[in-house]
């Protein structure tokens, strides 16, 4: 996805690394998937007029759907029409497909951990220390400085 993805998973002994092997593989799906930069991408071949409406995967369909949802919630301002009129759902598919990796890590019995793509996060149970998960909010104007902690929802 043409950035750092860390998973980290806390507490229980990984009894099948194919359940971790799963997480990394679906992220590649998605990357091969959606990557604006692929010229194999359904998202490029959409782009270039190459697959109709009517031909796209049940993911793109519930990619555009949510878009579509995100950009009447913020009054226009998430859009993932470019100004150029090409699609680019990069904003919104990051954060869904950490949700959906971690629902694979649910469904392999995984209770504490978290997942980290560029910035986006998801996180459930607790850290290595027993406590929930905290993740810190730097300042855009000094990146040492914290700003904001939030908590993992249970």
């Amino acid at each position: 996805m043409g950035m750092p993805i860390e998973v980290e998973i806390v507490g229980e002994p990984i009894r099948d690394k194919d359940g971790i092997a799963a997480v990394f593989d679906y992220f590649k799906y998605v990357d091969d998937k959606f990557s604006t930069y692929k010229k194999t991408s359904e998202i490029t071949e959409i782009n270039n007029g190459e697959i109709e409406k009517k031909d796209w995967s049940e993911d793109m369909k519930e990619i555009f759907a949510l878009a579509e949802e995100t950009k009447s919630l913020t009054f226009g301002y998430f859009d993932i029409l470019d100004s150029d009129g090409k699609y680019d759902p990069s904003g919104l598919v990051k954060g869904w497909a950490i949700y959906n990796a971690s629902l694979i890590l649910e469904k392999d019995g995984f209770k504490n951990f978290y997942i980290d793509a560029g910035g986006d996060i998801q996180a459930k149970g607790k850290n290595g220390e027993g406590n929930d998960w905290r993740i810190g909010i730097r300042s855009p104007f000094n990146e040492k400085e914290i700003i904001k902690v939030v908590f993992s929802l249970k």
